[in-house]
């Protein structure tokens, strides 16, 4: 004895439903993928490092004060490490990074300043274009400078002839404008400060 399908639904409509309702759930849970600035926004760092983050315990056992700033704040507020590298550290796309320092406020990560020799710039240059998309600026013609700026992520990567070495700053757009708008004083507090 066969049991009677006494739904109202079909069996292929039930199924063609479910897939339907789940459909946005699995676009929507996607990770991006390189080659736009969105990519560079949903990255927020590199090597591990998220800007606007604080560091993990496992980061801060490896990092110590700039030399001669003895954990003292910049005249930003801001406390600038280094981070210790034994064998380099390496990134997607098989760049290897030579030194890293990071920046932060108020114990947050503002800016990761990442090195590497200048003879593998075009690898690093050709990897930024991959993950990143095309650079949103090109600041002048004659020096090897590239930005990609989104609204959250600046990212700029430089080549430095004298030192022979080439440097990626990755910048948070939310912690930097905190920064500056910490130095610019309204006028009726200075005038306030003044009495």
């Amino acid at each position: 004895m066969k049991p009677k399908f006494t739904s109202l639904l079909s069996y292929n409509t039930l199924v063609i439903t479910v897939m339907v309702l789940c459909f946005p759930l699995v676009s929507f849970s996607q990770t991006l993928k390189p080659g736009s600035l969105a990519y560079l926004k949903q990255a927020n760092g590199i090597g591990g490092f998220r800007l606007g983050s604080y560091l993990t315990l496992s980061q801060s056992q490896d990092l110590s004060y700039i030399d001669g700033e003895n954990g003292k704040p910049d005249a930003d507020s801001c406390v600038t490490y280094e981070y210790h590298i034994e064998n380099g550290l390496k990134v997607e796309g098989g760049l290897n990074i030579n030194h890293v320092c990071l920046r932060t406020y108020k114990n947050k990560l503002v800016n990761i300043y990442v090195f590497f020799n200048r003879k593998e710039g075009y690898l690093v240059l050709r990897r930024f274009l991959q993950w990143y998309g095309t650079f949103t600026a090109k600041p002048n013609d004659y020096l090897d400078i590239y930005d990609w700026d989104s609204n959250k992520v600046k990212v700029s990567l430089r080549y430095h002839l004298d030192t022979d070495q080439g440097m990626a700053v990755y910048t948070c757009v939310d912690l930097m404008n905190e920064v500056e708008a910490r130095k610019v004083k309204p006028l009726p507090m200075l005038l306030t400060a003044s009495q």
